[in-house]
């Protein structure tokens, strides 16, 4: 089960999945290398959501990402 998103009070949804909260994911894995499915359970929130985060990360250079099949990737701690 999801959790429900909150509204600030111009009734915008506030942010849940920080760049942070991803990155924390990382410290906690023993082999830093996972797939935005991965994420998205670990933080308990969809995998779109994760596979955003993920990008701005790899867009920012916290972390790689590399393709590992036909449509699978992973992303991997620069650590």
């Amino acid at each position: 089960m999801r959790m429900k998103k909150e509204r600030d009070d111009s009734g915008q949804y506030t942010e849940q999945i920080t760049l942070d909260s991803v990155m924390s994911v990382f410290d906690r894995v023993e082999v830093p290398v996972l797939t935005a499915n991965e994420v998205a359970d670990e933080l308990d929130c969809s995998r779109p959501s994760a596979y955003n985060k993920l990008e701005v990360l790899v867009e920012q250079g916290e972390i790689h990402k590399k393709k590992v099949g036909a449509r699978a990737v992973v992303y991997i701690s620069v650590e």
